[in-house]
């Protein structure tokens, strides 16, 4: 009996670890991240494909297989934001987005400068708090006048209106914890992107937030945007040469950092709403939490039917995207595996931690069909 029990172990645990190898992945399987299309070419007739790049994925190129073999555009996380640019007044440190950058291009990937103002990763030691016009005016020149000619877009502007408290009128219902508003004015945001334009004049200059989705938080964004862009058009600021009728503020970016709540409807309001502004739309940093905001936000645990949730999500958003292609230039992620995510606790990405293909996915790339 010892003897067949013995052999019996010696059947079933080869059975054993090829299921494990299964569930884990392999780079055999056909749902590995990079055994499937890229998905730039899936939807190179509609849009560029992007996604977020770090400090580790740069080499002379980008050393990231997931991001070269998939994506076409690239934003930088973090170390192109005022904290890792400008730590002092006047003092730059370039080093390691001069790299990455470098490596993006040398790869044939367009690059996404991410971000020029915002009211947060500020430089610790304050000097945007007391910074006036010329400052930032200044910053923002030496900052784009850098990277000119590299970079594709800009994220001129970062999430200037908060979550709610808004008024009738945009230039009032800005946050109050922004710099450049409490120091500048309302103005600030014309100027901003004024300085942006005549530092580098090919590079498409956008202005980016979240919650978009949500009807007041885009009315404020459509008015600010359409003031802007007719005061320009009545102006004589434009640089010399310049095609005529080209707007300031060229596009809005939608972070579109969703959760199972948030509707394809609602998207698709917003979109309609940006549409005869006349300027382009990015989905600039996409991804949807497996479960609703209350769960995640209290830590629950993620279901089953949390993760088909959020697979069909993804498919709807993708298919809304497409409705209106004719104005997006592109749909960026916000990562590529779940346990690289800021949100890597809500599972919100197309793949699992071991790079294979989540039914996220096969929704995002099913849209097409």
């Amino acid at each position: 009996m010892k003897i067949n029990k013995i052999l019996l172990l010696l059947l079933i645990l080869p059975l054993f670890f090829a299921c494990d190898d299964k569930s884990n992945s392999t780079k055999d399987d056909e749902n590995y991240i990079l055994n499937l299309p890229p998905m730039k070419d899936h939807f190179a007739e509609h849009f560029l494909i992007g996604n977020i790049m770090n400090p580790g994925d740069a080499g002379s190129k980008i050393s990231n297989k997931y991001l070269t073999h998939h994506f076409n555009v690239l934003t930088c996380e973090n170390n192109m934001k005022p904290s890792y640019l400008a730590p002092n007044k006047g003092s730059y440190n370039f080093g390691t987005a001069n790299n990455m950058v470098n490596a993006a291009i040398a790869s044939g990937i367009k690059v996404v400068g991410h971000t020029l103002l915002w009211h947060s990763q500020n430089p610790s030691s304050g000097w945007m708090n007391s910074a006036n016009l010329s400052d930032m005016k200044k910053y923002i020149t030496d900052v784009v006048g850098h990277f000119k000619g590299r970079i594709y877009s800009w994220d001129v502007l970062n999430e200037v209106f908060p979550d709610g408290g808004y008024t009738s009128d945009w230039k009032t219902s800005m946050r109050k914890e922004n710099p450049w508003f409490n120091s500048i004015g309302s103005n600030f945001v014309y100027e901003g992107f004024l300085a942006a334009r005549k530092a580098d004049p090919n590079a498409i200059l956008y202005y980016n937030d979240y919650n978009t989705d949500m009807a007041s938080k885009a009315k404020m964004i459509h008015d600010m945007v359409r003031d802007v862009n007719q005061k320009y058009l009545a102006s004589s600021d434009k640089p010399a040469g310049e095609p005529v009728g080209r707007l300031l503020i060229e596009g809005i970016g939608m972070q579109e950092h969703h959760n199972t709540g948030v509707q394809p409807s609602a998207i698709r309001a917003t979109l309609n709403l940006f549409k005869p502004l006349g300027v382009k739309i990015s989905v600039t940093e996409l991804d949807v939490l497996s479960q609703p905001w209350g769960q995640y936000s209290s830590n629950t645990a993620i279901t089953e039917a949390g993760r088909k949730e959020q697979a069909r999500l993804y498919g709807e958003y993708m298919k809304v995207y497409l409705d209106f292609s004719d104005i997006i230039e592109r749909v960026s992620l916000w990562g590529v595996t779940d346990d690289k995510s800021w949100r890597a606790r809500g599972e919100p990405l197309l793949f699992s931690s071991n790079g294979r293909a989540k039914p996220a996915y096969h929704s995002f790339v099913g849209a097409l069909k």
